[in-house]
């Protein structure tokens, strides 16, 4: 049994794939599994994971023969994990070498999710300046307020993010993976929420997931609406989750998740340039 699986679900990711599993069979430590759920994708997805399976023992690959949907292939690759720890891992991103060695001992040693640093890159790979880079990703305390800490952050912090950490593998249970097919778009975070209600997310050290940008826009697409300030603080969904002292709590620390979304940045390049001066 390996000390930890990986589970990647990709559908149509050949563009970028090679980096993502590469990062995964370089790490310092070795003692891992990946499993790999292929979409039934149309590109060349196929040919790479069969190329990286034949040369490594510790990948396992798995062809859907039709299109079972994002989330159903996030939760098959979780259901074939043999390991006591689990990881997904996503076909466009990428991890540092260290990435396993730094998180896998404090896995181990507490029972939580286990997260490094976040360093956003553009969608060709280069580094780029973004507020979520560098934060130390937890969410400590009794259970009620942690879950309040991570509902009332605001979602350009990175937050979502943390689904790609190291779980013990039987936290995720089948109520986080209802929550996660439930909630659409936002079921990464609304599962991040149900678990947190039994286990902290803790930052484990300084390894960083460099997480790949969205595509740009096409010359002449039809610019997406932007979503309205309920809508990205997910106000209807998370006062539809969990017990009513959630809910509740939610609802009157509401007004802090407003004001850190509309003025979060504005405070903390505030913050930056004082900071700076007084260091000056």
């Amino acid at each position: 049994m390996p000390e930890i699986s990986i589970g990647l679900a990709v559908y149509n990711g050949g563009h970028h794939l090679r980096l993502a599993i590469d990062s995964i069979l370089k790490q310092s430590f070795a003692d891992f599994e990946i499993i790999i759920s292929d979409n039934a994708s149309t590109d060349e997805t196929e040919e790479i994971c069969r190329e990286f399976a034949n040369c490594d023992s510790r990948i396992k690959y798995f062809r859907q023969t039709k299109n079972i949907g994002a989330v159903n292939n996030f939760r098959f690759v979780h259901a074939q994990a043999t390991a006591p720890l689990f990881k997904w891992a996503a076909h466009d991103d990428w991890i540092d070498p260290d990435w396993l060695s730094v998180l896998v001992p404090v896995a181990k040693d507490q029972r939580a999710i286990v997260f490094g640093q976040l360093q956003m890159v553009t969608y060709d790979g280069q580094n780029m300046t973004h507020q979520a880079n560098g934060r130390e990703l937890q969410y400590v305390g009794p259970a009620w307020s942690r879950q309040l800490a991570y509902a009332i952050e605001p979602a350009n912090l990175g937050k979502a993010n943390v689904i790609y950490g190291i779980f013990p593998t039987d936290a995720i249970t089948e109520e986080s993976l209802r929550v996660f097919s439930t909630y659409g778009a936002p079921g990464d975070v609304m599962m991040m929420t149900e678990c947190l209600g039994r286990l902290p997310i803790v930052c484990g050290g300084h390894s960083r997931l460099f997480k790949r940008a969205a595509p740009p826009r096409l010359p002449g697409a039809v610019k997406e609406k932007r979503a309205s300030i309920f809508e990205r603080t997910m106000l209807r969904q998370f006062l539809s989750l969990g017990p009513a002292s959630f809910r509740i709590g939610y609802l009157l620390l509401y007004p802090i998740a407003l004001g850190r979304m509309k003025y979060g940045r504005k405070l903390r390049r505030l913050g930056a340039r004082l900071l700076g001066r007084s260091l000056a």
